[in-house]
């Protein structure tokens, strides 16, 4: 499901999001980056490289789906974008089982 990734109020970026982990209720995806990202991203790589991944405690990152639904994981929202790597991954954890069901 194609979802817009937020800090604050910021549009960052968007990302196809898909489970990952049904169980965990995690689902992630490949973050494609907005103009407003650039301001971000050093810090965030900095925070990558510190300590593997920028999460919710460094940013208040929010993610939004299409029909504009805020998800609200329990286990937080994490960025991974690692200097060198072209690749920026987004994913979040435990969301609530009837939420999870939307991203089949």
């Amino acid at each position: 499901m194609k979802c817009l990734i937020f800090i604050e109020e910021i549009e960052i970026g968007e990302a196809n999001l898909e489970v990952i982990d049904e169980t965990m209720g995690a689902i992630g995806g490949i973050l494609v980056p907005f103009p407003a990202y650039q301001k971000f991203q050093h810090l965030v790589q900095d925070q990558c490289e510190l300590k593997g991944v920028s999460n919710i405690t460094d940013f208040n990152y929010k993610i939004s789906t299409g029909d504009k639904l805020d998800l609200y994981p329990i286990g937080g929202i994490g960025i991974t974008d690692m200097k060198g790597i072209d690749e920026i991954y987004i994913e979040c954890a435990r969301l609530n089982l009837n939420k999870i069901k939307t991203f089949k």
